[in-house]
């Protein structure tokens, strides 16, 4: 398995001497349909990964795709990166305290992935394997369970030496064991470390009086285990993570192509979201995702157009928006932060700002080497009511941001307190 590493929105080459070999695009070519809508876009004789980052692997080669931000980071830094964001965004809870010390250039976006479900795994394992009572239908010399007189009657009727029982029996069997066995199967073939291997065979071995999931069977969600299973949440969503990201060849019956990929716009903003909440609850403020929805203008007959969604809104204790925030997973292009935003970016806020009757908007971008944490750039929008956007950077490395950022959301509580407003206790 050749192993290559690119980043996100960095062109590959391919040709003879290139970065991907001819049979190597036509594989990755072939599994396009199959991989998230727009994750690859083709140029001249190259290809590169649009905003998604994740692992890909097709016929002889896996690719794995790494943010890139800072020019000075290396290939580990980076994994840090996508594990702490995906770690505080919910995806892989825990992923990234395994991941400190093992995402070294030796270890690949995939094996770390792999190790981290098998260290799930052993973990719960270690309490014993989940069992279930099963109800079973069998025909015994001696009564076990109750009579099935039906079945007595039709099976029986001339061997009353037998008898048609059934009773209820604890196994290992169920739904959930076999979804993680079917998952420790495919990370088999999937891992590139002959010990990390070692390692899933020997947890396999548990599961040896487990079968593993028909073709078209799925599994039990997580939100579908009972309480006694709620244990295995995350590493039940792991294991969906990695049975969705497998496509077979459905002629050969073979494994054409796997996929873990993140959208690295949404992962941002989930990211964010979750280090943002406790810093909100601090200021007396709600933290909504992807709301409220509004519409930008109606039509004559009341019909609304152009509906607005916020990836991230502030809202006080009546429920009004009063700081709403956009994600915006790019790069800074020049010293200056505030010249280098788009036009489109500005338009956007300011409409947010219009619809929402918002005195505050803010735009948070990932820390990066021109728009460092911790400082907060400031400007006014024109227009018949005044509008304050703030430009700010979110770090990385998983740790709380400063308070500048919603000190707008909660200065206009402030004021409307003073106002005689109903009153709310601000910590």
């Amino acid at each position: 398995m050749r192993q290559l590493t690119a980043y996100e929105h960095g062109w590959l080459d391919f040709g003879e001497g290139r970065d991907l070999a001819l049979h190597e695009v036509e594989a990755l070519a072939s599994a396009e349909g199959v991989l998230p809508p727009g994750c690859l876009q083709w140029g001249h004789r190259r290809v590169k990964f649009t905003q998604f980052c994740g692992v890909v692997q097709v016929d002889g080669l896996q690719v794995e795709v790494l943010p890139k931000l800072t020019p000075y980071q290396t290939e580990a830094q980076q994994r840090d990166t996508l594990l702490t964001m995906l770690a505080c965004a919910g995806d892989l809870e825990g992923v990234d305290n395994l991941g400190a010390g093992l995402a070294t250039n030796r270890t690949t976006l995939l094996d770390l992935f792999i190790r981290h479900f098998a260290h799930l795994l052993e973990r719960q394992l270690q309490q014993g394997l989940l069992r279930d009572y099963r109800d079973i239908d069998d025909t015994l010399d001696q009564v076990r369970g109750r009579i099935d007189l039906v079945r007595q009657q039709r099976e029986n009727l001339f061997k009353p030496q037998r008898l048609a029982c059934r009773y209820s029996e604890l196994v290992a069997d169920i739904p959930v064991n076999r979804l993680l066995h079917s998952a420790l199967r495919l990370v088999i073939l999937l891992c590139t470390s002959p010990m990390l291997a070692q390692q899933l065979h020997a947890l396999r071995m548990r599961f040896g009086q487990v079968g593993t999931l028909a073709h078209h069977e799925r599994g039990p969600a997580a939100d579908q285990l009972n309480r006694m299973q709620s244990r295995y949440y995350p590493l039940v969503a792991l294991a969906h993570l990695f049975l969705d990201g497998q496509f077979l060849d459905a002629r050969s019956g073979r494994q054409q192509a796997f996929s873990l990929l993140f959208d690295m716009n949404r992962l941002f903003e989930r990211y964010t979201a979750s280090r943002l909440r406790p810093l909100a609850s601090r200021h007396g403020l709600k933290l909504m995702e992807q709301g409220p929805r509004r519409y930008l203008g109606q039509e004559d007959n009341g019909r609304g157009r152009l509906q607005m969604r916020p990836d991230i809104s502030l809202r006080d204790v009546r429920g009004r928006p009063v700081v709403i925030l956009d994600t915006k997973w790019k790069r800074i292009e020049g010293p200056v932060a505030l010249a280098a935003l788009s036009a489109a970016d500005l338009y956007q806020m300011a409409a947010y700002a219009t619809a929402y009757g918002c005195g505050s908007v803010v735009l948070l971008y990932p820390e990066q080497a021109h728009l460092r944490s911790g400082q907060t750039h400031h400007l006014t929008l024109a227009g018949p009511q005044r509008v304050r956007l703030t430009l700010g950077a979110i770090p990385l490395d998983g740790q709380l941001i400063n308070t500048d950022l919603l000190e707008e959301g909660s200065q206009s509580m402030r004021d409307e307190l003073q106002a005689g407003v109903a009153p709310v206790t601000l910590i």
